[in-house]
């Protein structure tokens, strides 16, 4: 096993606690709470949803299709037929590459190219995700799809999403950290839809209902009672509040402006 392996970390910070420095104790806490959270967890407890999976149509030429990945900051991408609930495999972006060296097949559909699409793995919603590491390890697996009880794509789990359950978020090369809130000048607030209530609550001195749902998004669906069209600009109060939805992508509120409610 490598030295920078977990293994090797875990062995590190789990010293005596007279030899370690005090944020290394931090960090050997924040791990060991991370484990025990992890063992706890079900596929679907951390899988990408459905509507945020970037896959890629099978009827698309190779040529059409390489030119999307190369705009995205992924490398793998899923596969499908006539819609996300029909997965046919996994297109690596060195593979896909690779196949557009060979001129004839750069307007061949990707569905037609069975030499460089992976296989792809299938699991329910309630998988562990103890267990599944250990068989994605074992197949040597990056990426499977999650479906739901009637067969459905429910979502899609990458190795990378296990890990960040045991050791933290894991930023790669492409990955940024991305702002979910900023001041305004007029002390206003911009906020992403998928901002995470508990965030939320740090910034503005509001207790959220959260048995139901955990994002701004879900909260302000539940209190229209509806999904808003992509032109409304509808606006919700609460608690003294003013939530003015600002632009709707996909069925999902993705900008709101926050700002304390005047005083009449």
């Amino acid at each position: 096993m490598e030295e920078g392996s977990l293994f090797h970390r875990m062995k590190y910070l789990f010293q005596t606690e007279d030899e370690m420095g005090e944020e290394t104790q931090k960090e050997a806490a924040g791990l060991i709470r991370n484990i025990l959270r992890y063992l706890d967890k079900e596929a679907g407890d951390i899988m990408t949803h459905r509507k945020h999976i970037v896959a890629i149509d099978g009827n698309k030429s190779l040529e059409a299709a390489l030119k999307f990945m190369l705009s995205e900051s992924f490398s793998r991408f899923p596969i499908y037929g006539e819609d996300i609930d029909e997965i046919i495999g996994i297109l690596h972006l060195r593979d896909a590459m690779t196949a557009y060296f060979r001129e004839e097949l750069r307007q061949v559909p990707i569905r037609e190219l069975a030499e460089y699409i992976r296989p792809v793995t299938f699991i329910p919603e309630t998988k562990s995700i103890d267990t599944l590491f250990r068989e994605m390890q074992a197949e040597k697996s990056h990426m499977t799809i999650v479906l739901d009880e009637y067969g459905q794509t429910s979502g899609l789990v990458a190795m990378e999403d296990i890990l960040e359950e045991i050791v933290g978020n894991i930023l790669d090369e492409y990955d940024e950290e991305e702002i979910q809130i900023l001041r305004q000048a007029d002390g206003s607030y911009l906020a992403k839809g998928l901002m995470e209530l508990e965030e939320l609550e740090e910034v503005i001195p509001v207790v959220f209902e959260k048995e139901e749902y955990e994002t701004l998004n879900g909260f302000l669906i539940a209190q229209l009672d509806r999904i808003p069209a992509e032109d409304e600009k509808e606006q919700v109060e609460y608690e003294g509040w003013l939530f003015t939805i600002l632009q709707v992508d996909n069925n999902i509120i993705q900008r709101v402006k926050i700002e304390k409610r005047k005083e009449e």
